[in-house]
């Protein structure tokens, strides 16, 4: 059965699905991504059609996630595991937001960047042609926020690309 099977990198995240609190698991990453080139980002897992996804819990054991009850889950080693939204948000217009979700009372402040067309690159273009999940930048790390639990963007401070 060894032969089968395909060799996958682990990416830790902190994982927020409400009503429990955030807790640490171990996400799984293919050596190429399906939509660019080079290995797959936790961003990729996020986009495919699957309703869950498979993580390692604190203990070991795996538990399928269904990805819209993800509130948010933070990316620990970005540079490794979130490398091509590092690379495509250079020189990008960026916002620093507040994001607030629907229930909980929970906030994540930090900066977006616009990685939408040109002439689409307010803060209210990002969250209205984006689907699924943001990419939040914020002092803790990066986050991947599920943009189907907020209802609030507050835009603390915009910024032209290359500023």
């Amino acid at each position: 059965m060894e032969t089968f099977k395909v060799p996958k990198e682990q990416a830790r995240v902190s994982l927020c699905v409400p009503p429990h609190p955030p807790e640490e698991r171990v996400l799984f990453l293919s050596a190429f991504a399906e939509a660019h080139q080079g290995s797959e980002t936790v961003s990729d897992l996020l986009l495919r059609p699957q309703r869950f996804l498979p993580m390692l819990n604190g203990g070991g054991a795996v538990s399928l996630v269904r990805k819209e009850a993800i509130r948010w889950l933070r990316v620990e080693e970005p540079g490794r595991a979130e490398w091509h939204y590092l690379e495509e948000r250079e020189g990008t217009p960026r916002a620093k937001v507040r994001i607030e979700f629907s229930a909980g009372g929970d906030a994540v402040e930090g900066v977006v960047h616009a990685l939408t067309p040109p002439g689409e690159q307010r803060t209210l273009d990002v969250v209205n042609l984006l689907e699924g999940f943001l990419h939040v930048e914020t002092a803790e790390g990066l986050y991947l926020v599920n943009l189907a639990h907020v209802c609030h963007v507050h835009i603390l401070e915009e910024t032209d690309a290359g500023a």
